[in-house]
């Protein structure tokens, strides 16, 4: 993923998870003509590789997300399940759709695609999921 993210807004540090998730539902739920899809992707896909970065760097949640786990340790594999496994798979799903990059011929697709990973996602967030591994720390 490329880092396009919110370089050029101020951003309260603390708020900041909080601006990213809000641009991406943003932009994923009106992406416009599908002659900006293109566009629309690289900007979804620096946003998400900013929120990325915080998170593994164990950022403050933002606080629409109602993620358990917060304390960012690794569920032991016995507490491990179905809403753990889900969760991680929409963070994979997200992350190899961006990554495919925005062939202009299938931009479209891909940017509606992107959005249903994104909306899984964060819905699962916001419903108390455990965080996906990548974020957790050991």
């Amino acid at each position: 993923m490329s880092h396009h993210g919110l370089d050029h807004v101020m951003v309260p540090e603390l708020g900041r998870s909080d601006v990213l998730v809000a641009e991406i539902s943003r932009l994923l739920s009106s992406p416009g003509r599908a002659t900006r899809a293109v566009r629309e992707l690289r900007r979804v896909d620096g946003l998400f590789s900013e929120l990325d970065r915080r998170m593994r760097a164990g950022a403050p949640l933002p606080r629409t997300w109602r993620a358990f786990g917060c304390d960012r340790g690794a569920p032991p594999v016995f507490r491990r399940g179905i809403a753990y496994d889900y969760a991680t798979n929409c963070y994979e799903s997200m992350s190899e759709a961006l990554w495919r990059g925005p062939g202009a011929a299938q931009a479209w697709k891909t940017l509606a695609e992107v959005e249903r990973c994104w909306r899984r996602l964060n819905d699962a967030l916001t419903e108390r999921s455990p965080l996906p591994e990548p974020w957790l720390r050991e």
